[in-house]
């Protein structure tokens, strides 16, 4: 008898970007002439609902656009996607988020968000649906109102909380409560180093130390680009796992974190490891850096392992 899929809500932002392709990314002060311009559908939530989905999860997603045509852009990109959207709410007295991506020949790039609809965010709805709703997991990031994303974690019923913070408020002193609620915490390292207080870590060490002083009691997922992966899990030891980075001709690096948190979101849906989760969120996360745009298309996704893990590197880079 086949298994009923995974049952994944995701609470977040949903943008339209606009992608100006460079030769190289501009130092401060200097211009460069794009060689290409594309419109599309973005945002960290709706990016991380899509890659849920494309896994095979039955997705819901909360959040909030405008009255415009931005706003029947990203949701008919959501729809395709086979995403429900029935708790997506269009106001009036805003627009539908927007973002301005620049992207270089490496596939590096650099974004500037105006959040606009997606701050607008019931908290009441949001505990309305949650708790009236059964999910296995609820995902969430923070470009959308932190008001509604702690009434996610405080309604999830039985669901395993994944938190992306990111991006990452320069005061989170409000942020320690919302901490108190997550299960799995999904930073990168400036992320990380913000929420500790610390420089950026540079090696295992520093990373180490910068997880230590977290005080937090929740599994911490940490992406390192380049360097793979590193999984703390619970427990005094707190010595990482580190996944190896899967080596792919990237041509664009645009919503990789994105589709590694939605696909670590099915996997832990699907069968509650986070490591194995996060082994099969980082193939997925590289491949997605193969293709252009920040929603992969369904077709370049397949079910997959885990790679090996291995002890951590000197220096993380």
């Amino acid at each position: 008898m086949t298994e009923p899929p995974s049952r994944v809500c995701v609470l977040g932002s949903v943008n339209v970007d606009t992608t100006y392709r460079v030769p190289q990314i501009p130092a401060l002060g200097e211009t460069v002439l794009a060689v290409q311009r594309t419109v599309a559908p973005g945002g960290k939530g709706a990016n991380q609902a899509v890659a849920a989905a494309n896994m095979g999860s039955r997705v819901t997603f909360i959040g909030c656009t405008g009255s415009d045509p931005e706003a029947e852009l990203a949701i008919a990109s959501l729809v395709r996607h086979d995403v429900d959207v029935s708790q997506l709410r269009a106001v009036t007295d805003a627009p539908t988020g927007t973002a301005v991506l620049i992207v270089d020949e490496r596939g590096e790039n650099v974004i500037v968000v105006d959040a606009g609809a997606n701050q607008r965010l019931d908290p009441a709805l949001v505990s309305a649906h949650l708790s009236s709703t059964s999910y296995d997991v609820v995902l969430a990031q923070l470009e959308i109102n932190l008001d509604a994303v702690v009434s996610a974690a405080t309604s999830r019923g039985s669901a395993a909380f994944i938190l992306n913070p990111a991006p990452m408020k320069a005061d989170h002193g409000t942020f320690r409560d919302l901490l108190a609620q997550t299960d799995v915490l999904v930073p990168n390292r400036p992320e990380l180093a913000r929420l500790a207080g610390r420089p950026l870590p540079t090696d295992q060490d520093a990373l180490d130390r910068c997880v230590g002083q977290l005080e937090f009691g929740g599994v911490v997922v940490v992406t390192l680009g380049s360097a793979g992966v590193a999984v703390y899990e619970r427990g005094p030891a707190r010595r990482p796992t580190l996944i190896e980075a899967v080596r792919v001709e990237s041509v664009d690096t645009t919503g990789a974190g994105d589709t590694f948190c939605g696909v670590l979101g099915h996997f832990m849906a699907q069968h509650g490891d986070v490591t194995r989760a996060a082994c099969q969120a980082n193939e997925m996360a590289a491949l997605s850096t193969t293709v252009y745009g920040a929603q992969v298309p369904a077709g370049l996704f397949t079910s997959s392992g885990p790679r090996p893990a291995s002890a951590a590197p000197d220096r993380l880079t």
